[in-house]
């Protein structure tokens, strides 16, 4: 399998833009909607899709139907999907096991083990099977990948997610932290790359946004689901890979390694995490205020940590650029000069 060929250059065409979203996400996803109205441009935008993670769909359609117009210029090329739209339905080499029928497909039906996520499935790990399978949907040959919490600060450079060459551009990390490592492990083990991990040093990016060839996608879903069954039925089990090094594996399997088909470049994306502490908090926004990334990831749940200082941080940091981030970050107004 040579890269460039089965991955030609596709630079003049617009962009397919995936966010899988939940309602814990909403008042996010208002956010990012408004952040790409304000910076990405009419002709870079081929399509946005929002696929729905949630065991109660019908209730998550009205509320992502009434985001619409916070896309300002991309509304007419939003698009609503269900999980079953890029998860059932399709032509299996396996048959599904009863593990798949009854667990995976319908554990909303079993009341002490539904969870909140795609057919009553765990949200965090059918959210990385969504992420993977939406390159089922999407109609553009280049897809930038999203989670609820990126938020635009700025319009994207040129070529800032596809090299000038076609690839997709995105920071390379080092292989540390113990869930990268075992990340790392289980997504070798599952596509049979005969590389033993403690050699693999650095791997391509597993944060987003994450740019990507949807051919690569598909050629992943497809290695995986030949070995495995269906890509939901891997995210249910026991195992723990992850989407993104599970595209690395199969990129070290078929082209020794990422640089075929990903540039490595300066990591750009900063974020506020539930895990980190008062100085990582400060760090981030003073990189932030610094020097303006392309987004800024806010995870719901570190508005509660921040203090007031740190509220009017952030909330001046948006509104420096035209976001307004009350609804998300109450009892807070931007800084004033003295």
């Amino acid at each position: 399998m040579n890269a460039p060929d089965r991955y030609p250059d596709t630079k003049d065409e617009p962009v397919t833009f995936v966010t899988i979203a939940f309602s814990g996400d909403l008042a996010l996803i208002r956010l990012q909607a408004r952040s790409m109205a304000r910076f990405l441009r009419p002709e870079e935008v081929g399509e946005i899709l929002l696929v729905m993670n949630e065991a109660d769909e019908t209730a998550l359609r009205r509320a992502l139907t009434s985001l619409a117009a916070d896309y300002g210029p991309h509304r007419e090329k939003l698009r609503i999907l269900t999980g079953d739209e890029v998860l059932m339905g399709r032509e299996r080499t396996r048959q599904p096991t009863l593990f798949e029928r009854v667990y995976v497909e319908n554990r909303f039906r079993l009341p002490f083990l539904r969870r909140g996520g795609w057919r009553g499935g765990n949200g965090y790990r059918m959210q990385q099977a969504l992420k993977l399978a939406s390159a089922r949907a999407a109609r553009f040959r280049r897809m930038v990948i999203l989670d609820g919490k990126n938020i635009f600060l700025r319009a994207p450079r040129p070529n800032e997610w596809f090299a000038a060459d076609g690839r997709a551009r995105l920071a390379y990390e080092t292989v540390g932290p113990a869930f990268h490592r075992n990340w790392l492990r289980e997504s070798l083990d599952m596509l049979d790359v005969r590389v033993p991990p403690e050699k693999v040093q650095e791997t391509s990016g597993y944060t987003t946004p994450y740019p990507v060839s949807r051919r690569l996608v598909l050629d992943v879903l497809d290695a995986l689901e030949s070995r495995h069954g269906s890509v939901q039925s891997v995210f249910a089990g026991k195992r723990r890979p992850s989407e993104f090094m599970l595209i690395f594996a199969f990129c070290l399997k078929h082209f020794g390694g990422p640089h075929a088909v990903f540039e490595n470049v300066e990591k750009e994306q900063v974020g506020l995490w539930d895990s980190f502490d008062a100085q990582a908090r400060d760090k981030a926004l003073t990189a932030a205020e610094t020097d303006t990334p392309l987004t800024f990831g806010l995870h719901r749940n570190t508005v509660s940590q921040l203090d007031a200082v740190g509220r009017r941080r952030i909330v001046t940091l948006f509104a420096e650029r035209g976001i307004d981030i009350s609804t998300v970050v109450p009892d807070a107004s931007p800084a004033q000069d003295d």
